[in-house]
């Protein structure tokens, strides 16, 4: 029997995987205040689930090549889904520090793209934005849209996906403990 945390852990996960299947914004903006709490809040609740069974967490990515311009953006190319691409297995520090944006020669992680949609446009706190990084993000949101979503929400769909995949090994194992 999953004990509370676990109980809590599996219902953050439950939401974010049918965050990833709603087309609704508003919905998909809710995941990144998720994999915050997942991973980089003081003590991420994976840590706190993990610590008893060490399993190992590998986020499979499509490598972005970074192109040599003051311009570049990663949209929902991490997916691993697409055919003919290999992934790699990276770490979790290697995973959030993979840019996924240049813009005004200004570097953005995956990282800094969760903390903005959780932060700054309102996930969890409503805030103005704060740094120099986050008014260029918050232009690009308002000036670039794709398939319908501000860019950054397209990112966030790619990356709660590999989180999903990540986890896996570490959900099942925890929803089994229900039977």
């Amino acid at each position: 029997m999953p004990t509370e945390q676990e109980e809590f852990y599996l219902k953050t996960i439950s939401d974010l995987e049918r965050r990833m299947r709603d087309r609704d914004p508003f919905e998909i903006l809710g995941s990144s205040v998720l994999i915050r709490k997942l991973f980089l809040d003081d003590d991420p609740l994976v840590d706190q689930i993990n610590r008893n069974y060490k399993f190992g967490i590998t986020f499979y990515v499509i490598r972005p090549t970074p192109i040599d311009s003051d311009e570049y953006a990663i949209l929902d190319d991490l997916d691993t889904s697409r055919v003919g691409k290999v992934p790699t297995g990276l770490t979790r520090d290697e995973f959030f520090k993979i840019i996924v944006l240049r813009i005004k020669g200004k570097e953005y992680t995956i990282r800094d793209v969760i903390l903005f949609e959780a932060n700054i446009i309102g996930a969890f706190h409503y805030g103005m934005e704060q740094s120099e990084k986050d008014k260029i993000l918050k232009i690009l949101d308002d000036q670039m849209s794709f398939g319908g979503y501000p860019s950054s929400l397209l990112q966030l769909k790619a990356i709660g996906r590999v989180v999903l995949k990540a986890l896996d090994t570490l959900t099942q194992y925890i929803r089994q403990k229900r039977n």
